[in-house]
């Protein structure tokens, strides 16, 4: 993948995921950590693992340093399977969210362990992915091609069969793709993920047709959700990306405009403000459409 997809993915996910030092249950059962990895083989969605299934499910979560508390001494692969099997015999708590699980187990992660364990799975998931014939061109796609397929990915795993999208993309078509990477349920950070990756395709397109390098990932400034990227990408909290501007994206515009010396309107199509922030996103290596 081209760096500029590597350099962008946490920043892409985090809103999306969230980040989370302990392991919890995710919508799905399954036992997850970190930037939404999954440390659970169980095959069959909100149940209980066979004795196979368990032991390769612990097998994945103790290729992650975890600590006993934050800062505390190594865990043991004992305290690694007991605070999983704690985690997963709480199916009923799944539908409660990650902070439902906060307290439940003391094993930890730091952070350059969550971000070492993403860019681990990321490069996996490529590996995979780019053994099937329909990206076998993956590594000559341009970056915001290459950055919508690995979301889906990241979400689905990179052996997920859309066979339409499949096509498409095997022609690079990405206007066609935009149309056909949407999966189900639609709903809350999926929908949200759904919206990015069709954004991403659709400007994977005009980046080809007007000959932009494709190493650079593009982003756009036109509307409130281009923005949120956009001060996503600077390291503002504008909220989830879904295009809404709330009070929280008006926040985040705030604050990117009292640091940049702009007239702190909040309003994130004023014009100095959207020339201010592709102005940061330039020297960031972004290409601003």
């Amino acid at each position: 993948m081209h760096q500029s997809v590597r350099d962008y993915w946490i920043a892409f996910n985090d809103p999306l995921e969230g980040r989370v030092d302990f392991m919890y249950l995710d919508q799905k059962g399954w036992v997850s950590t970190g930037i939404g990895n999954k440390i659970d083989e169980t095959v069959q969605e909100n149940s209980p693992p066979s004795h196979a299934e368990r032991e390769a499910s612990l097998a994945a979560a103790n290729e992650l340093g975890w600590q006993v508390g934050s800062g505390g001494p190594a865990a043991t692969q004992e305290d690694v399977a007991s605070a999983w099997d704690a985690v997963k015999a709480r199916l009923d708590l799944a539908p409660h969210g990650h902070r439902a699980f906060e307290g439940l187990t003391g094993l930890r992660l730091d952070n350059s362990e969550i971000d070492r364990h993403v860019y681990a799975k990321l490069d996996q998931m490529e590996s995979f992915l780019i053994t099937r014939a329909p990206f076998a061109q993956f590594s000559t796609w341009s970056a915001n091609a290459q950055l919508a397929t690995l979301s889906m990915c990241w979400a689905l795993g990179p052996n997920f069969h859309f066979p339409l999208f499949e096509g498409w993309v095997a022609e690079r078509d990405w206007n066609a793709a935009a149309e056909e990477c949407h999966f189900t349920p639609d709903i809350g950070t999926i929908r949200i993920r759904n919206m990015l990756d069709r954004s991403h395709f659709l400007l994977a397109r005009i980046v080809e047709d007007q000959g932009l390098p494709g190493e650079q990932m593009a982003l756009y400034l036109s509307d409130a959700f281009g923005v949120q990227g956009a001060l996503l990408v600077l390291g503002y909290k504008p909220g989830l990306q879904d295009g809404d501007d709330g009070p929280n994206t008006q926040g985040a515009v705030m604050s990117f405009q009292g640091d940049n010396g702009l007239d702190q309107n909040g309003a994130f199509n004023d014009p100095n403000t959207v020339s201010a922030l592709g102005a940061r996103l330039a020297e960031l290596g972004f290409t601003v459409l």
